[in-house]
């Protein structure tokens, strides 16, 4: 797990509960993903690592962008409080992060589980229905499948749903066994 993952843990979790408190799930779930969207801007990463920059100044601008994106959702006080927390903590650049361990709690509270599936070659909708057919019946949960292409797989399929890892692919069986060859 990654250090931004670690980090955003405990606020994706806090945010869930709250919005899920405040029955605002996809209020929040919308925010975040723009807020996600603003901290990857170039722009923003410029002015989140500028020297001199204060994080008060910094949260205002923040906020400021995001208000000023069209058809932006409605900003809380709440939101607004977010921002300026993670501002203040020098989080910011772990907004993404956040949205995205939001989206898996949220996912998982609906009873859907989101899966990665990495191929070497693009999975059919055929083989696709049938995994996904499948990871239901292992996981308990309604599945949902994001295919994407990995040449140097050779063969197989990385399958990855929240914490579980599945390694199916023939480079995972090759560094195996030569992990196994070298002992």
């Amino acid at each position: 797990m990654s250090e931004l993952e670690t980090a955003a843990r405990p606020y994706s979790k806090a945010i869930f509960e709250l919005a899920q408190d405040s029955d605002s799930l996809s209020l929040w779930s919308d925010v975040l993903q723009l807020a996600a969207a603003v901290a990857e801007d170039d722009a923003m990463q410029a002015a989140m690592q500028a020297p001199g920059i204060l994080t008060t100044q910094l949260a205002d601008l923040f906020v400021d962008v995001m208000k000023a994106v069209p058809e932006a959702p409605q900003i809380s006080k709440e939101a607004e409080n977010l921002i300026r927390l993670l501002a203040s903590n020098d989080r910011l650049s772990v907004l993404p992060a956040i949205a995205a361990g939001f989206e898996y709690l949220k996912k998982q509270s609906e009873g859907t589980v989101e899966v990665l599936v990495t191929t070497a070659r693009k999975l059919s909708a055929k083989q696709q229905k049938q995994m996904a057919e499948n990871l239901q019946k292992r996981l308990g949960k309604e599945v949902s499948i994001t295919a994407e292409i990995d040449k140097s797989l050779i063969a197989g399929a990385i399958i990855k749903a929240g914490d579980l890892v599945i390694d199916g692919s023939a480079r995972g069986r090759l560094d195996k066994l030569t992990s196994v060859l070298n002992k």
